[in-house]
């Protein structure tokens, strides 16, 4: 029985071999077939990828805004001028980049580019005028442009204001922004009456010899701030190279029997008890009948006017009006200093003359 049981083992195990003997030989064939299943595809493929290649490829230009456009976001939307100083900055290559200055004539000069004309064009204009140029020679060039110097649009504001000179701006400037800008107006230095320069653009004509001739005329403007409130187009808006002249305030005189004499600036519709009260009125020995007003008229000489005061204050009498540069004279009278000295003397107090010091100690 062991006899057979090994040769039933034996035959078991040569028919494994002759098993695994064949399914060797099929497996290299099976390993070339695919091999050449693998080969044979990956020729297909590469035959087509060179027609795919060699397609012509149509040049998609990239849109007018873009993500990408973010870095070349100008910062102004103002239009430039002659003497403003431009940043441009192209993406990668820096020997493009840098600081341009706008010319007299308004034109730019870009490297590896012809004179450009930018006067009057806003920043992001000229940055995508340059994509458009440089897109010649470079693939979707990224531009940045802006505004690193704004010498084009001032206004100067001179005068009597706290803080004259001259001012840029951006957008639209008003006359009364400009006029705060320059710390206000003082109503009792300055005049109400503010002179306003337009500089037109400069005009240029070629004459008979062929020389050119340039204009520049300046028109004059006088306003009237007080008229402001209720005229809203009196608040001109401004353009660049105007130029605002504060005048300082007409004035008037005030001396005599008064506490505090002295000039004072005319404001409109001031009147003789107005300017009286201003200085702190009267003196006790003031003549208030017997005001005088020193006139100033075109010939240059002076006419005098007398003025009861006194009656007007009382609404007997109509108010006098001032003028520019009038002096207005308060007399002391007779019979009243002479009636407070009388009651100083039998009373001690000395009150009259310590008015009178008073008065004259106080500036």
């Amino acid at each position: 029985m062991r006899s057979k049981d090994s040769g039933a083992r034996a035959a078991e195990q040569a028919e494994g071999r002759a098993a695994r003997a064949r399914a060797g030989s099929r497996g290299p064939r099976l390993g070339l077939a695919l091999g050449l299943a693998l080969a044979l595809g990956g020729g297909a493929a590469a035959q087509g990828l060179p027609e795919l290649a060699t397609a012509p490829a149509a040049a998609t230009p990239l849109p007018a805004a873009t993500p990408l456009e973010a870095y070349g976001a100008s910062a102004s939307a103002d239009p430039v001028g002659p003497g403003d100083l431009l940043d441009v900055r192209i993406f990668g290559q820096p020997q493009l980049s840098g600081s341009l200055r706008v010319g007299p004539d308004g034109v730019i000069a870009p490297p590896f580019l012809p004179p450009l004309a930018v006067a009057g064009r806003t920043p992001e204009a000229i940055q995508r005028e340059l994509g458009r140029a440089y897109g010649g020679m470079l693939l979707h060039p990224l531009v940045s442009v802006r505004l690193l110097e704004n010498n084009s649009r001032k206004v100067s504001v001179n005068g009597e204001v706290p803080r004259p000179g001259v001012y840029a701006f951006s957008g639209e400037l008003s006359l009364l922004q400009a006029l705060a800008l320059a710390g206000g107006v003082d109503p009792v230095k300055a005049s109400p009456e503010v002179l306003l320069f337009h500089q037109p653009p400069v005009a240029s004509r070629r004459g008979p010899d062929g020389q050119l001739t340039y204009t520049a005329n300046a028109v004059l403007e006088t306003i009237d701030l007080n008229r402001i409130p209720g005229h809203p187009q009196l608040n001109r808006v401004l353009q660049p190279g105007d130029t605002i002249d504060v005048q300082e305030a007409r004035q008037v005189y005030l001396s005599g029997d008064v506490m505090r004499p002295g000039a004072q600036a005319l404001l409109p519709g001031l009147t003789l008890s107005q300017l009286i009260a201003s200085a702190g009125g009267f003196l006790p020995q003031a003549d208030t009948g017997q005001v005088r007003v020193l006139r100033l008229l075109p010939s240059g000489q002076r006419q005098t006017l007398r003025e009861d005061v006194g009656a007007v204050l009382d609404h007997h009498g109509p108010d006098l009006a001032l003028q520019a540069d009038d002096i207005v004279l308060v007399s002391g009278s007779l019979l009243r200093m002479a009636g407070l000295q009388l009651l100083d003397f039998f009373t001690g107090t000395e009150r009259w003359r310590v008015q009178q010091t008073v008065a004259n100690h106080i500036p």
